[in-house]
């Protein structure tokens, strides 16, 4: 397991923590500022951070004015939202040009060390993003861009490096792996802010510093560090609109979808599926489109929407059924049937179906090499929250404590996090189950 300092779970937390303040030092500022009585101080202002309790606009506008942030914002935004624009991310309603492409991926150089494990844009953010990168005029971009001469061997080394990255990720997790895209992040910044290149070098360029953003965020992501993961990603949309790369920010899009479901907001992660199908049309290859329906299923899982779950997985299958693998991006080298997705198994277990989720997460499992022990680990987990809600104790911890064995070659907080979710489930004061906890517990102080 990951050995970083703890997350940041809160915006008020992170607020506190880059001001130096004390949980008594915000009660003393909204006492001051607000007449609020605030006998419970510190208590008080720590079920704001650790149990979704609502501060009383008052002492939210106290603590808006201490931070700079007008009174309308925290009306138009609400709690904590609002808190975000103290110290957000890079502004959205920027030109979308090469150079502000350029300007906002070196902005997101440290974005590794953002401990911020809350989502940074909003579900209505998002869909603005999304809409700013669906209308971006390619092809005049690219052409504006061009000149110089550099090798495209270069272009090439990059290529291939990011390849590798994919794969070392499907083995040991994105804990692991945002460091080394960090580190190659910094080498194509240098390239692009002060190379020479001819407007296809340029353009390869762009697309790779796309795909390195879109992957240092789904390492973030995967790694817990939600805030750092929207920082990537909107770069990444940026990088690849300049490099005229539509697929790759689909991608990127498809993945911020992902990160809204896992967060139980299906309605956003929908919209942003949409936004995704609608900029890269029908004409785009088969499984990309079964990829953006596989993750719509959970999606529609978590609004309890079963009958557009089902027919957006038939619809995937089908997809997938008429393929053209020569027609594949790259980057989509994992994706498989997309019923026998952990995703799709997952949506199957949050709809109430087990016996559905079991049969398809272990047809999945088959074939399933030890090239992805990240998403063995996944799958497992899910099988043994569905046998559990089948009343199969038994069943359940056998098939946990089978991804447990696999879990120490992993250095993924999702992969954590799922199983301790799995662990909270189990009946209190149940012998196995305490011994599971037990086991568990000792793997997360390694």
């Amino acid at each position: 397991m990951s050995s970083d300092q703890p997350l940041i779970r809160h915006p008020l937390t992170y607020l506190r923590e880059r001001r130096g303040w004390t949980l008594s030092d915000v009660a003393e500022l909204v006492r001051r500022r607000s007449g609020l009585n605030m006998a419970t101080h510190r208590q008080k202002i720590y079920r704001w951070e650790h149990h979704q309790v609502v501060p009383e606009l008052a002492a939210q506008l106290a603590i808006a004015t201490e931070v700079g942030v007008d009174a309308q914002t925290v009306l138009n935004l609400g709690w904590p939202s609002w808190l975000l624009t103290a110290d957000g991310t890079e502004p959205l309603d920027q030109a979308w040009t090469p150079e502000t492409a350029k300007q906002i991926m070196v902005g997101c150089m440290g974005a590794d060390t953002d401990r911020r494990s809350f989502l940074l844009l909003s579900g209505d953010e998002t869909a603005e993003l999304a809409g700013a990168w669906a209308t971006v005029p390619i092809e005049k971009i690219i052409n504006a861009s061009g000149g110089g001469t550099v090798d495209a061997e270069v272009a090439t080394w990059v290529e291939n490096r990011i390849h590798q990255l994919w794969h070392l990720d499907d083995l040991v997790g994105g804990d692991y792996c945002l460091h080394l895209a960090q580190a190659d992040l910094r080498l194509i910044s240098r390239l692009l802010q002060g190379g020479r290149y001819r407007s296809a070098v340029k353009r390869r360029l762009y697309g790779a510093a796309g795909e390195l953003l879109r992957f240092a965020g789904w390492c973030a992501f995967d790694g817990d560090r939600h805030a750092a993961a929207a920082r990537y990603w909107h770069a990444g949309l940026r990088t690849s609109a300049a490099g005229g790369d539509t697929l790759t920010g689909a991608y990127i899009l498809s993945l911020m979808a992902m990160q809204h479901t896992y967060a139980g907001d299906g309605r956003a992660a929908i919209n942003l599926l949409h936004a995704a199908r609608e900029r890269i049309g029908p004409g785009a290859p088969r499984t990309v489109h079964a990829m953006l329906d596989a993750w719509q299923v959970r999606a529609h899982a978590v609004v309890c929407e079963s009958r557009q779950a089902v027919e957006v997985l038939f619809r995937a299958d089908d997809h997938w059924g008429r393929r053209d693998p020569d027609e594949d991006p790259p980057w989509i080298y994992w994706m498989r049937q997309p019923s026998h997705t952990v995703e799709v198994g997952a949506g199957f277990v949050q709809l109430g179906r087990p016996d559905i989720a079991v049969r398809l997460l272990e047809e999945g499992m088959t074939g399933r090499g030890v090239d992805y022990t990240r998403d063995t680990v996944l799958g497992l987990t899910a099988i043994a929250d569905a046998q559990l809600d089948q009343d199969d104790l038994d069943g359940a911890l056998d098939t946990a404590r089978r991804a447990v064995e696999l879990v120490t070659d992993v250095d993924s907080s999702r992969v954590a996090d799922q199983l301790n979710a799995f662990a909270q489930r189990l009946p209190a004061g149940e012998a196995q189950a305490e011994e599971f906890r037990t086991c568990l517990d000792a793997l997360s102080h390694r």
